[in-house]
């Protein structure tokens, strides 16, 4: 699983860099430390087994006349030691052959993991057991009536002082303590983040007046400074943009209407004096109409304008999306048959919707206008309507189209664009509302041309 928080990206990385390190540690400490405390125990063990072998060879040499084992005096030294000591003793001849031993079983407690260190002064060899300091087995040789035992000595306390491990849990408590101390600064990091993170979220929903308040002098204040100075000069570019546009919406408008008033004045004029040049009719009505378009094209880009710096909440509400169709078709009956275009359906009834009808509405509307409006008479418009998934509806209208090319085709839906060649009146922006208004519903728009048809397909949730 990918982690995506940055607070446990910061904790995973700073107790994965803390296991590294701990193995780092506990290496160097094996390599120097360890090897040095090791043959520290090997000096020291071997300084007490010589104490020990003078020990007893000043009693065999004091006893000369028995034999080792049956020495009472000899027999009773090594039993005290071995009481007092705790240790394992036990005699052998130079052939290997024990004669005497201080317990009862087998004497076999060599095993693969030792390390042997030999002191050739004295000849004593030991076997230190590996990891275990205070566990050895130790072989010393003495001189008795003119031949030379063994004495095998097995020390086992059962109390080895592992220092590797006191080591690494140390270093564990160490580690653990940091991360802890760690978890706060941590959070401290992240909710400051999230602070500013969260008020990128409003300015992006249209909030412009948002501001982030992280104190500090460190990399995130100064990113929080940084934004700051960017939603200034955003919330002034976006509030002058928005003046301009409506100032200037507003200074064309009041042209436009004295000129339709001026317009309908020279056509009463013209009408009470019975003046009925067709020249003249026909330039009067083709101003009605540019003055119509410059109306519509206002309209449009006060909409998309704001569209683009204030979009409002979503309504949205459960509906029957075929009877939606079908009531909004109706209306564009009279509207087709003047324009002389059939209308061909094929629309399933898959149940109920849920979305901002309004929009879909307004969608569904812009789409149909423009199929109408750039349709020749003659032709047919196809609607389409149906489920892609178990919560998702899906819409088209196709049209007759003049061929495009796939440059055209890909900046259909850019604001002020029209089709190379098109006659029909329009602004361009008609598409571009469209599609803003569905990413607004979390869907898809997109378009489609086959030979001499265009399709427009609409996906929503």
């Amino acid at each position: 699983m990918i982690t995506k928080r940055l607070y446990l990206k910061i904790l995973c990385a700073f107790l994965g860099i803390l296991l590294i390190n701990m193995l780092l540690t506990i290496g160097l400490f094996m390599v120097t430390a360890g090897r040095s405390y090791k043959s520290y125990i090997d000096r020291q063990t071997i300084i007490k087994l010589k104490l020990f072998k003078v020990m007893v060879q000043n009693e065999a040499d004091r006893h000369r006349n028995l034999p080792a084992e049956k020495n009472p005096d000899f027999v009773r030294l090594l039993d005290t030691c071995t009481q007092i000591f705790g240790i394992k003793l036990w005699l052998t001849e130079p052939g290997g052959h024990i004669i005497w031993q201080s317990f009862e079983g087998s004497v076999d407690f060599l095993s693969d993991k030792v390390h042997i260190h030999v002191d050739h002064d004295s000849g004593i060899t030991v076997y230190h057991y590996m990891l275990k300091w205070e566990k050895y087995y130790a072989i010393i040789p003495i001189s008795y009536r003119s031949q030379g035992l063994h004495i095998h000595l097995f020390v086992d306390t059962g109390k080895a002082t592992h220092y590797e491990k006191l080591f690494l849990i140390g270093f564990l408590v160490v580690g653990i303590t940091t991360t802890l101390m760690l978890i706060p600064m941590i959070s401290y990091i992240t909710r400051r983040i999230n602070r500013l993170n969260q008020s990128a979220l409003e300015f992006a929903e249209g909030n412009l007046s948002v501001r982030t308040d992280i104190k500090g002098h460190d990399e995130i204040a100064k990113l929080g400074d940084t934004f700051n100075l960017m939603a200034d000069r955003l919330e002034r570019l976006v509030g002058n943009t928005k003046e301009l546009t409506a100032n200037v919406s507003h200074e064309l408008r009041s042209p436009l209407a004295r000129l339709r008033v001026s317009k309908e004045l020279i056509l009463d004029k013209l009408e009470h004096q019975g003046f009925s040049d067709d020249a003249v009719m026909r330039l009067l009505n083709n101003m009605e109409s540019d003055i119509g378009d410059l109306d519509t094209l206002i309209a449009e880009a006060l909409a998309l304008s704001k569209m683009n710096y204030q979009e409002s909440a979503l309504a949205p509400e459960t509906f029957r999306f075929c009877d939606f169709i079908k009531s909004m078709l109706d209306a564009y009956h009279p509207l087709l048959s003047n324009n002389g275009l059939a209308l061909d359906l094929n629309i399933r009834d898959f149940g109920k919707a849920r979305q901002d009808k309004a929009l879909v509405k307004s969608v569904f509307s812009n789409l149909m206008d423009n199929a109408i409006k750039y349709s020749p008479p003659g032709n047919s418009i196809r609607v389409s309507a149906g489920t892609v998934s178990p919560k998702g509806l899906e819409f088209s209208i196709t049209n007759t189209c003049a061929p495009m090319s796939q440059k055209d085709l890909d900046r259909l839906f850019n604001p002020f664009f029209r089709i190379p060649g098109q006659k029909a009146s329009g602004t361009g922006l008609g598409l571009a509302i469209a599609k803003k208004q569905v990413l607004r519903c979390k869907g898809n728009i997109h378009a489609e041309h086959t030979g001499r048809t265009i399709c427009l397909t609409v996906s929503l949730p």
